[in-house]
């Protein structure tokens, strides 16, 4: 803008410069109207540059938002799966998770005996998490397609470790409790099922998925 206004506040210096020259000369009033076109061409033109340069200004502080929206939004709801997904490894089962499942189990199982859904009370538990994981993947879902419009199949690319890894322990769940589908070894059930499983700091399926969420993060602050 300010380049703009230079250049045209120049050719207005210089046709200022010419009107005193032809006055000087005595003939200011056989050029004047020549005089008063070519000012009001540059004047027409000045501002449709500067408008043009105001709608494309205008055009980028849109675009800039929406990105940081998408940026926002995505982030956000990835973090919410994060944690979801930390919660739902938690080995620590409390009394009043417990109740809250078995309530969830009879309103969601009616056909089965009370003393049936408290038996399985950690199954119940552990469904409950999971709906926790699933609800939080799919808000995920719901802000990737906007970041597929503004940058493409890459951010997918990106997402898929993080999906593998979703599945990974959804499938470790059904084995866990379904005993006649493993295929996995017990250990390696327990270690994908239970957070610090493996007696480490942080053991090697939250570090994946860390890895995982830092390089989604890493490639939306590149956009902003």
């Amino acid at each position: 803008m300010k380049t703009i206004f230079y250049i045209i506040l120049s050719l207005l210096i210089g046709l200022i410069g010419i009107v005193f020259w032809v006055y000087f000369y005595g003939i200011i009033m056989p050029l004047y109207p020549f005089i008063k076109d070519i000012i009001t061409a540059m004047i027409s033109i000045g501002a449709l540059v500067i408008a043009w340069k105001g709608l494309q200004t205008w055009k980028e502080q849109i675009t800039g938002v929406k990105t940081y929206k998408v940026v926002y939004n995505l982030h956000y709801s990835i973090l919410k799966l994060r944690n979801a997904i930390r919660y739902g490894r938690n080995p620590a089962i409390w009394h009043s998770e417990s109740y809250k499942a078995i309530q969830y189990a009879r309103a969601k199982y009616p056909n089965k005996s009370s003393e049936e859904i408290e038996n399985d009370s950690h199954l119940y538990v552990y469904e409950m998490r999971w709906e926790e994981i699933k609800n939080a993947s799919t808000e995920v879902e719901s802000h990737l397609l906007g970041a597929e419009v503004l940058w493409g199949a890459e951010i997918l690319e990106l997402m898929k470790p993080l999906n593998r890894k979703i599945t990974e322990l959804n499938i470790a769940l059904q084995q866990k409790f379904n005993p006649e589908l493993r295929t996995k070894k017990t250990q390696e059930i327990f270690n994908i099922v239970y957070e610090g499983g493996e007696g480490r700091e942080e053991d090697t399926f939250s570090k994946d998925v860390h890895e995982a969420i830092q390089k989604i993060a890493d490639y939306m602050k590149s956009k902003l």
